[in-house]
């Protein structure tokens, strides 16, 4: 079969036409399509690049920033006690009875109740960090203590100490600050100038303090007013702060013998029982003395006759 010339030049048109199609089709088109998602993909990291070159160049700017923020940040913690006990809603009330005059009738202590931490950490998490940090350094011990066990009972001993010691500070040392509130209710008897003295005095005390709700009512028999106030003190857990007890003033405690009181009873009868003897011995010599100059009177007469 013989082809002509012109339908040899339109096989070879319709050849190119046909290799120039697919290779746009399968080569051209998808390199196309990957270099527009390239590019798309490139539009956010372009704008994330631009502002990290924009912190970079005010990288001192915010490290200074970010030191002045944490200082104030550790300056404001450090002013929340590390706990608070019984005793400190107790001495509470007595200094505001010995300082402002108010009767505080009685004192409600309530417990520590979890409020937030700071990154934002629930209540069981915190639990449970702290349960594992007890747990990690009671078995460190443990196997200090088995080591030297049966061979140097003191230095056995010393080790169970700072074991307990560690696991009673494991809320206060945890590396995530956690702050605790605990609600304790006065019961107070005063006039209002001694109620406006005592908002005046809980406000200016340096614990972080705050007065949640107050009550009063006026006694028209006695004239003073009657009521209660619930303070809200907080604490705050791993600031590195160790717990100070607060200071009662001289307050007298204890007794050196539970039976003083019937030792003192059973020395006074004593005392008694033998002053009441020797009043009779002086009775009985004074008798027989008198007795004794009788006797002598008549003799002195004979001798005088």
């Amino acid at each position: 079969m013989n082809i002509s010339m012109r339908d040899k030049k339109l096989l070879l048109m319709f050849s190119g036409v046909a290799v120039f199609g697919l290779g746009w089709f399968f080569g051209y088109r998808p390199q196309m399509e990957e270099a527009a998602n390239i590019e798309a993909a490139n539009k956010p990291l372009e704008e994330r690049l631009s502002d990290l070159l924009e912190l970079a160049g005010n990288r001192d700017f915010y490290i200074s920033e970010t030191e002045n923020a944490q200082n104030k940040i550790n300056e404001y913690v450090s002013k929340f006690p590390s706990d608070v006990k019984e005793e400190n809603g107790i001495v509470l009330a007595q200094n505001i009875e010995n300082s402002l005059g108010m009767q505080i009738s009685n004192v409600g202590i309530a417990t520590k109740e979890f409020v937030a931490s700071i990154d934002g950490s629930t209540e069981e998490e915190i639990a449970e960090q702290n349960e594992t940090m007890s747990e990690q350094a009671n078995s460190q011990t443990r196997e200090q203590i088995d080591e030297i066990e049966g061979t140097d009972s003191k230095a056995a001993e010393e080790l169970q100490n700072a074991s307990d010691i560690a696991a009673a500070q494991a809320d206060s040392t945890s590396q995530t600050p956690v702050l605790y509130r605990t609600q304790d209710t006065l019961e107070f008897n005063g006039t209002y100038a001694n109620l406006k003295d005592v908002v005046a005095y809980l406000a200016a005390q340096r614990g972080r303090l705050t007065i949640d709700n107050m009550n009063a009512s006026y006694d028209t028999s006695t004239g003073y007013l009657t009521g209660s106030i619930v303070v809200n003190m907080f604490s705050m857990t791993g600031t590195g702060n160790i717990y100070t007890e607060p200071d009662a003033g001289q307050v007298a405690y204890g007794t050196s013998n539970l039976f003083g009181t019937l030792e003192r009873a059973a020395a006074a009868n004593a005392a008694q029982t033998s002053e009441e003897n020797g009043s009779d011995g002086q009775s009985d010599n004074g008798q027989e003395g008198e007795n004794t100059d009788e006797t002598a009177a008549p003799a002195d007469d004979q001798g005088q006759s």
